[in-house]
């Protein structure tokens, strides 16, 4: 299935006023002591460095140039932008921070410590510097940081995707008196729901644990509307996951260990890669199979059809070395469940800037937390999945033949009309 998530993992934050940073270092005032002078070659040195994404060696010569020159609040914006390209949110917060005591005028400083702060799980933190930037406005902050800054609070506020879908009961897929209705699953930490319909006799809601779902029983072969409210907000699993250890799995998430459609755990090839990535827990385990897939399986579409796998086995993917995000998602449940690590693929509406897409990720059960959403495409969203995301329905299909995702089909091949949404804070 398409993706289209390029915005949620951006490059830079703040693509163009960080291109300047070349021209802020070489115009700087001109130095005459030969501490200051190798300090501004250190810091043209991690520049060059940066733009060749040698990242730590990066932060190495920016922070040698630190210590020659401390009240230098350039080299530190250096150092901060450097660690959040390393994935060292902490360290670029601390640097970011540093720069706005030396000079809290400039607005690239608040948003390199917004930027740290997301990526280091940290949304409070993140939203208030976000704020601070908008406050200073487009002139003073600059258009690019100000626009960026407006996009980083985007990702950070609570907001409510209205979904409408336009379902004609001709198109169902099984025969009956009453027809079963996927709906987006509620009551999560990060995602509840309300849900209205329109046109139909009767309807009847279930939830599950898994799962939610509604019986509807039609107006004959009348169309109907299946309206949901669907309210987001980031929440953060950090500190449950630093936390969590190896504790005994329930019964219920013992029974995501098994095969399913497309893979089986005991596979030879599976079972070889789990032996590499097992760490000491389950939350080891997790970070050692989304860097694995990140090393060794590329972005690849080979079909549009949202109802068909373009695999007859995971292991297809493991010699060929690509995948979609479906791919994705079942080569890492797969992995996880070869490793012992409970975990179960989902489907939902991904959210973009123009527009929406289908799209897949996962589920994984760590003991003492419970069920952790990530995206196996982006290791960064382990406990921490970006808002623009519903999630749909869990896949629960063992083979190809049964009927698990009924529901799921029911709502995709009875949706008539294109789906239609709003979208509201």
């Amino acid at each position: 299935m398409k993706h289209g998530d390029n915005e949620m993992r951006r490059s830079v934050l703040l693509v163009s006023a960080f291109a300047c940073l070349f021209v802020l270092v070489l115009s700087a005032p001109g130095f005459v002591r030969g501490d200051e002078q190798e300090a501004q070659k250190l810091a043209q040195q991690a520049l060059q460095l940066l733009g060749e994404k040698k990242y730590d060696q990066a932060i190495e010569a920016i922070h040698k140039a630190i210590q020659m020159a401390p009240s230098n609040d350039r080299y530190l914006m250096i150092a901060s932008e450097s660690e959040r390209r390393a994935g060292r949110f902490a360290e670029g917060v601390k640097d970011a921070l540093a720069a706005i005591k030396i000079n809290d005028n400039n607005g690239l400083y608040y948003a390199l410590v917004a930027a740290n702060a997301y990526g280091n799980e940290e949304p409070e933190l993140a939203l208030e510097y976000c704020r601070k930037v908008i406050a200073m406005g487009p002139k003073k902050a600059g258009q690019s940081v100000y626009n960026d800054a407006k996009a980083y609070e985007d990702m950070l506020v609570k907001k409510m995707y209205t979904i409408t879908w336009n379902l004609d009961p001709s198109k169902r897929q099984a025969p009956g008196n009453t027809i079963a209705v996927a709906l987006p699953k509620g009551d999560l930490p990060y995602q509840s729901v309300s849900v209205e319909v329109k046109g139909a006799k009767s309807h009847r809601i279930i939830k599950g644990e898994s799962n939610d779902m509604m019986r509807v029983v039609p107006n004959g072969d009348k169309p109907f509307q299946v309206i949901t409210k669907v309210t987001v907000q980031p929440v953060s699993y950090k500190a449950k996951l630093a936390k969590a250890g190896n504790g005994s799995l329930p019964v219920n998430a013992r029974a995501y260990l098994g095969a399913g459609e497309g893979f089986n755990p005991a596979s030879p090839v599976l079972k070889k890669i789990a032996a590499e990535v097992k760490g000491k827990n389950s939350v080891e385990t997790v970070k050692n199979i989304l860097a694995w897939l990140h090393k060794n399986i590329k972005y690849k579409e080979e079909t549009s059809n949202i109802t068909k796998l373009d695999f007859k086995t995971v292991d297809e993917i493991v010699e060929r070395g690509h995948a979609e995000c479906r791919g994705y998602t079942v080569l890492f449940t797969a992995l996880c469940r070869a490793a012992g690590v409970p975990a179960r693929p989902v489907w939902g509406v991904l959210f973009l800037p123009k527009g929406f897409s289908s799209h897949n990720w996962d589920e994984v059960y760590i003991a003492g937390v419970g069920w952790v959403p990530v995206d196996p495409q982006k290791v960064e969203t382990f406990g921490w999945l970006p808002i623009n995301r519903v999630r749909m329905f869990m896949d629960l299909r063992k083979s190809s033949k049964s009927d698990e995702n009924l529901p799921l089909l029911n709502l995709m091949y009875m949706n008539g009309e294109k789906l239609q949404y709003e979208q509201s804070r």
